[in-house]
């Protein structure tokens, strides 16, 4: 069973309206994590100054790479869901599937779900925080060249972290 259609766009609507507070979100905790002074007062504060310093459309870097881990997540939590729980419970299993396995077959998926999609998530916050740069000095143009030139400089481990 796929994510039905409803569902992924739902959740790919959702990604669209949120992206803006989540570069906002990687902005602040780029700055937490420089020890200089605050250039963002808040949430507010922060989405204010970056539609004023690089316009509306910088509030959405990173969101080719956010739909992309949703579709994969979603789809993989979703998807795998059923053929998982029938693989606790067994083939010829009759009634009703107990909480416990079930909260055992949701988590497996979600884990399964994350572990595959955590590179787009790496490279959605790499492409919000390249943002902030100069035009000049900034790493990546579009998505697919984040992947490439990730991909190129660490390998596959880039998987496992989202610095």
């Amino acid at each position: 069973m796929l994510l039905v259609p409803s569902q992924r766009y739902a959740r790919q609507s959702l990604q669209i309206f949120t992206i803006p507070l989540d570069t906002a979100k990687v902005r602040l905790q780029i700055q937490a994590g420089t020890g200089s002074e605050a250039k963002y007062r808040g949430m507010l504060h922060c989405i204010r100054s970056i539609v004023a310093e690089e316009g509306f459309t910088s509030l959405f870097k990173g969101l080719t790479a956010g739909l992309q881990r949703q579709m994969v997540f979603a789809s993989l939590r979703i998807g795998l869901y059923e053929p998982v729980k029938r693989l606790y419970v067994g083939e010829n299993f009759t009634g009703m599937v107990p909480l416990t396995t079930r909260i055992l077959a949701a988590l497996t998926t979600g884990a399964i779900g994350i572990s595959v999609a955590n590179p787009t998530d790496v490279v959605k916050i790499r492409f919000q925080a390249d943002g902030r740069l100069p035009e000049s000095q900034r790493r990546y143009r579009t998505v697919m060249e984040a992947y490439r030139k990730i991909i190129a400089s660490e390998g596959y481990r880039f998987a496992n972290h989202t610095e």
